[in-house]
């Protein structure tokens, strides 16, 4: 290239890289407060599309401001300042503000809260950096005025996000922190533990919901932090849910008691809260708007270039507008609802707090979609294999509605008789608390003496620990629901166990599979289960002889049903357990759904309960797991206590 070519492109650099980085930090700002709040309520494979876009905005915004502030003070080094960098220098301070970030999101995952010391350091240097070039601009600056106003905003917005981020740190999470510090402490009377009783006050129900979830908000923290309740905290509890008739209720509550945990681990609320946030909040909109009233007044005096002039009020007014929506959200927050819950409307109160969506996959994806041998081991080279199954999760992965009557209620009530069964079993003289494997072989002896052939069936999965449980039922529950065309109803006939098995036999493999964190306590070697169970069906069954999805359904699912291989180790495969699983579960006139549906259960409740608590605090900011509320539930009925090994 020609040296006129690298003077041509410097010139344009340093006519335009300032502008164009300082439209994409406002861009990324105006995303992030927009699209951050919806990561509690999108689920599904486009939730996690959604996600990613958050993270990729998440991380590029503080880049490109450090950056920007970087060429400013690049700038800045010449010996005489110009009239352009006049305007320049009054830019910096804004980038200040886009590094504070929006109210909507402080921390994209719990990591960011930990890391507070690191992002202190960082406030110290940029506004070290502004501060300079502001200085060095002096006493030619004709923006002073202007200039100082918005640096003192965005040093108060850029220190507030990392407050946040202590605040929310696991060090310091479970500090002494009440509703209180939102201003008067919220009175909850005793007679509204009593929930089936509404009529009694004077607020609606929304409001005595949201109520009893900040009453019982600072357990969750305990639980993060690791304290034990007290027995009377834990009596307390448990005695407020168990009067609970309406399982709809229940989950309201723990919705919002998720909602109100992801507004405290990711956004600026526990900060801007308080009334020492809503004073300092004050005075950063009072510095925006002097500050663009004095740009305005005295804009031909500045004489800017129009490009320059119409940038700087784009900067100014969209300062002012995201204060305005970064208010109007923090309103409808849930804890500033429950602090003026008598004086807000019951509309005020109904809002979506989670995604309500249930991913699914299932083995038979897994197998239609999988890669050829030949870029398996390419990426077993590359050491990407782990990259490639998560890309063939996401294409296979589907979403089903999650809905709160029946399918809940279901729940609800089978967890109600766990926790029954379990106080039996520790009501034992000689039993005080239960360990894991006691709690598995326990619950698991239970729901399998509801079924008629129990003793067949506890010979089939009683050497099975339970990452093959799951894959053996998943199999077997495929295999009854394509073979068999009805539906089983509970007594009320309000659901169809049939749907619901499948709804939690899916759900469950997707945990297996594409949420290895959830799952890190309990899914032991569980791949190399399941690479030789497909194994076994590609020996039968050829990709190149499959047609379409279903042609693959119907052919894996006949080679099953007639598979035989007993001397097959069970340690490798389990398509000879799941086989005669499933034809245990037929030999019964009518396919014994709702029992299959309480093995379900049973198996997702062991998963919830031996999921680290961190790890749960993480999905609220993903859309949310069932699996995330049935360890809230069980917790609020006492069950964790029953886990020595973990609690």
């Amino acid at each position: 290239m020609s040296p006129s070519v690298f003077e041509t492109a410097k010139k344009v650099w340093d006519t335009w890289s300032i502008r164009v980085f300082i439209i994409v930090s406002l861009s990324l700002q105006i995303f992030l407060i927009w699209f951050a709040r919806y990561r509690k309520w999108r689920g599904g494979k486009w939730g996690k599309c959604l996600d990613i876009l958050i993270w990729f905005a998440y991380l590029l915004a503080d880049w490109v401001a450090g950056f920007t502030i970087g060429l400013i003070l690049s700038e800045q080094s010449k010996s005489t300042p110009t009239e352009r960098s006049d305007v320049h220098v009054f830019w910096a301070p804004f980038l200040l503000l886009h590094l504070g970030g929006p109210d909507t999101i402080t921390s994209f995952a719990l990591e960011d809260n930990e890391f507070w010391i690191r992002h202190l350091l960082g406030l110290g240097f940029q506004v070290g950096s502004t501060a300079y070039v502001f200085v060095k601009s002096l006493p030619e600056n004709k923006l002073w005025l202007p200039t100082i106003l918005v640096l003192i905003a965005g040093i108060i917005k850029y220190a507030e996000r990392n407050r946040a981020f202590y605040l929310a740190s696991f060090d310091h999470l479970g500090d002494d922190w009440s509703p209180s510090e939102w201003g008067d402490e919220i009175p909850v009377p005793a007679e509204f533990q009593k929930m089936d009783s509404p009529e009694k006050f004077e607020q609606s129900q929304e409001q005595m919901l949201l109520w009893t979830a900040v009453h019982h908000f600072g357990t969750i923290k305990m639980m993060l932090v690791g304290p034990l309740l007290s027995p009377d905290q834990s009596s307390e509890i448990r005695e407020t849910f168990l009067q609970v008739e309406d399982s709809s209720q229940v989950l309201q509550i723990m919705e919002i008691e998720l909602s109100l945990l992801y507004e405290v681990l990711h956004t600026k609320l526990p900060v801007v809260g308080c009334m020492i946030g809503y004073i300092l909040r004050f005075i950063t909109m009072c510095c925006i708007s002097v500050a663009l009233l004095s740009f305005s007044l005295f804009k031909k005096y500045y004489l800017l270039k129009q490009l320059d002039m119409w940038l700087t009020y784009g900067l100014l007014i969209w300062a002012f507008v995201l204060d305005i929506i970064s208010i109007a959200l923090l309103i409808s927050s849930d804890w500033i609802l429950a602090a003026h819950i008598q004086s807000r409307k019951s509309g005020f109160f109904k809002k979506r707090r989670w995604s309500r969506a249930v991913s699914q996959l299932n083995f038979i994806t897994c197998y239609v979609n999988d890669y050829p041998s030949l870029l398996k081991e390419v990426a077993d080279f590359l050491r990407i294999r782990g990259l490639l199954e998560d890309i063939k999760g996401i294409r296979c992965l589907s979403s089903k509605d999650f809905k709160e009557d029946p399918e809940w209620r279901f729940i609800f009530e089978e967890v109600k008789e766990l926790n029954e069964f379990l106080n039996s079993k520790m009501a034992a003289p000689s039993q005080t608390v239960l360990d894991t494997k006691q709690v598995w072989l326990y619950s698991r002896e239970r729901v399998l003496q509801g079924f008629t052939n129990s003793n067949e069936l506890s010979k089939i999965v009683e050497e099975l620990d339970y990452t093959k449980s799951v894959l053996t039922w998943h199999i077997a529950t495929e295999l009854c629901f394509q073979g068999v065309d009805q539906t089983s109803t509970s007594g009320n006939g309000s659901i169809s166990h049939r749907e619901f098995c499948k709804l939690l036999s899916d759900y469950m493999f997707y945990l297996l599979v594409m949420q290895p964190a959830i799952m890190a306590a309990v899914s032991v070697s569980w791949k190399k289960v399941f690479q030789e169970t497909l194994a076994d069906i590609a020996l039968y069954v050829r990709r190149s002889s499959i047609s379409n999805d279903e042609d693959a359904r119907i052919k894996i699912l006949q080679l099953i049903t007639n598979f035989r291989n007993p001397e097959r180790d069970i340690n490798r495969s389990v398509l000879f357990a799941a086989s005669e699983l499933a034809k245990q579960l037929k030999k019964s006139e009518s396919t014994p759904w709702e029992q299959m549906s309480k093995v379900w259960v049973h198996l997702m409740c062991f998963a919830a309960m031996n999921c680290r608590p961190h790890v749960h605090a993480q999905q609220p900011s993903k859309g949310g797991e069932l699996l995330t509320f049935v360890w809230l539930l069980m917790n609020h009925l006492g069950l964790g206590t029953h886990f020595s090994s973990h609690y």
